[in-house]
């Protein structure tokens, strides 16, 4: 079995702005060369994410409409609280508690993909669809490709 990581710096433009990653995963698995085997994506933030949905304008839409309803800015997040957060702090520490809220809602940093004649099976709409969900910034989007 063969193995190969690659790694892809992706850059939102805004918080809250989805990215289609999908030709970067197609292009770590062509760079494998792995024709049958799993990609898995994943992404090393904590206050972003990644999806496996249809590319439609509503629906991404729907889902910020959503989440934003769910998880208001405005809330109160004990994460950005600092009279009583304790644990990981680092100088200049910003206030993103919202952003470590989504992702855990949304539930994903990464998603294993079957690979077969060189390409993800992805179904006829699906796209893998990063979303930065903190303040736009390099992230590190890696692919793990595995197999023959």
């Amino acid at each position: 079995m063969k193995s190969r990581t690659i790694e892809s710096v992706i850059i939102a433009d805004k918080s809250g702005e989805f990215v289609d990653v999908t030709e970067e995963l197609q292009r770590a698995i062509k760079d494998s060369a792995i024709t049958e085997g799993c990609a898995v994506a994943y992404c090393r933030h904590t206050t972003c994410g990644l999806l496996i949905n249809e590319w439609e304008d509503g629906a991404l839409e729907d889902l910020g409409g959503h989440l934003e309803r769910l998880i208001p800015a405005d809330g109160y997040f004990k994460h950005d609280d600092l009279g009583v957060r304790t644990q990981n702090l680092q100088p200049g520490e910003r206030a993103n508690g919202r952003s470590h809220v989504v992702q855990m809602i949304l539930g994903g940093t990464s998603h294993a993909i079957p690979v077969s004649s060189g390409e993800p099976l992805l179904g006829r709409w699906q796209r893998l669809i990063f979303v930065e969900l903190d303040e736009p910034k390099e992230r590190s989007l890696l692919f793990h490709v595995f197999g023959e």
